[in-house]
């Protein structure tokens, strides 16, 4: 494991104290051992190192006698500041950006996803080789994870990374048409889509557990859920086929965090647009989180940027146990959760049924012996109160959802409140 030492510049643009939680976090899920960090304050960075001078003889004294194998700058790095840094320190230099690109190649599982990430870091690397290539070709500590998604080497060659991007996009083109086919074959049964999306490590995966536990009872349907940055990085789906309710697609998808690669988002457009496809979103925040305002507005600028701010929205709050002694938040509109003691699980979904399907209606319904396959379709998706086989008709008084009535419209006899809600 390589030591490293984290180095930022204070600029006032955002909080610093977040900012140096966020770098150590994303070094230790990229396996660094983190072993201390700097900082400095000034108006503007510099062109030729980012820091001052002055504070790069600091910073080498500290490389020195710590032993440091690779500084993690939180910036975005010129390619002209990575060379003139590594040369002035003699260890390797990475960015946040090149950082955050490490972690998601080494956690990419699927097809889709690693092709999304070597793509994303082709893009990276190529206005970067002069500044990268004595960095990626150290050998022993300094080499820092160098790799791309499945232990691939990464590619120093200019010719061969812009002929590895032309390849690269053709095949994702063709796994997106896949998705496009997957898609419109769901939509096509008219299932509704609930996505659940938020900033990395506030929830998502354990508030899919918790609503498959509670819904389906199958631990085989459960996705993979860890305390780590960036545990999803492809998106997972699942179909809720509730007792007594319609069904719906439960979406997981990739995490966000503040200052992603510009690369890494556009690459990771077509996983993103399987939230456009979202009949409702579940934003899912971390209560317990002091800084849940700048990783909800992180969040939001990403929906924002692939189009997807207008879907209806509901704002859900984990670690509800988490947050028995906090101050009320008070200034948006949210339902608080905890996947830890199941705390208002079944508030939450009620919400969504009902956002998704409408309210409750008691129905009279009438059917010929020839629709049958309809009342299979009532009793797989409605509470079937009372059924009567008549002469020449069968009588089924049910309980359904609004959004149902359209379905039945043929067969509607009367409607009203159920008998628990008037």
């Amino acid at each position: 494991m390589d030591n490293a030492l984290l180095v930022f510049l204070d600029l006032g643009l955002y909080d610093l104290a977040e900012s140096k939680k966020e770098l150590e976090n994303l070094a230790i899920a990229a396996e660094l051992n983190v072993l201390d960090s700097m900082t400095q304050k000034l108006d503007k960075p510099t062109s030729n190192y980012y820091i001052g001078s002055g504070k790069v003889v600091e910073l080498k004294k500290t490389v020195d006698v710590l032993k440091i194998d690779v500084c993690v700058f939180d910036t975005e790095l010129s390619p002209a500041q990575i060379r003139n840094l590594e040369e002035a320190l003699d260890t390797q230099v990475i960015d946040r950006g090149f950082l955050i690109l490490q972690i998601f190649a080494k956690r990419a599982k699927t097809k889709e996803a690693r092709l999304e990430i070597d793509l994303a870091q082709q893009k990276y690397l190529l206005p970067r080789l002069i500044g990268l290539s004595s960095s990626l070709s150290r050998q022993g500590g300094g080499s820092f994870n160098s790799k791309g998604p499945g232990e691939k080497k990464l590619e120093l060659d200019r010719r061969r990374i812009e002929s590895n991007i032309t390849k690269l996009e053709d095949q994702l083109k063709k796994v997106h048409l896949e998705k496009k086919v997957n898609q419109k074959r769901r939509q096509s049964n008219q299932i509704p889509i609930v996505a659940l999306v938020g900033y990395t490590n506030a929830g998502k995966s354990s508030t899919m557990n918790s609503l498959l536990m509670k819904l389906m009872r199958n631990e085989e349907k459960k996705v993979f859920e860890k305390n780590m940055l960036f545990a999803t990085l492809q998106t997972q789906a699942r179909q809720i086929n509730y007792y007594n309710e319609p069904s719906f697609i439960l979406t997981d998808t990739v995490g966000f965090v503040s200052r992603l690669p510009h690369d890494l988002v556009n690459s990771f457009k077509s996983t993103l647009e399987e939230v456009k496809q979202a009949d409702l979103i579940l934003h899912i925040i971390d209560g317990s989180n002091p800084n849940y305002q700048h990783q909800m507005t992180t969040t939001n600028d990403v929906l924002d940027s692939i189009e997807a701010s207008h879907i209806e929205t509901i704002n859900v709050l984990t670690k509800l146990d988490l947050m028995i002694n906090q101050t009320p938040i008070t200034d948006f509109k949210y339902l608080s959760i905890s996947n830890k003691t199941k705390t208002n699980l079944d508030f939450l979904i009620d919400e969504i049924y009902t956002r998704l399907f409408g309210q409750k209606v008691e129905v009279d319904l009438s059917f010929t012996y020839e629709e049958k396959s309809l009342i299979n379709a009532l009793y797989q998706s409605s509470k079937i109160i009372d059924i009567s086989y008549l002469e020449d008709e069968i009588r089924v008084k049910s309980i359904i959802r609004e959004s149902q009535l359209v379905t039945y419209q043929n067969q509607l006899l009367q409607k009203e409140l159920p008998s628990n809600e008037k």
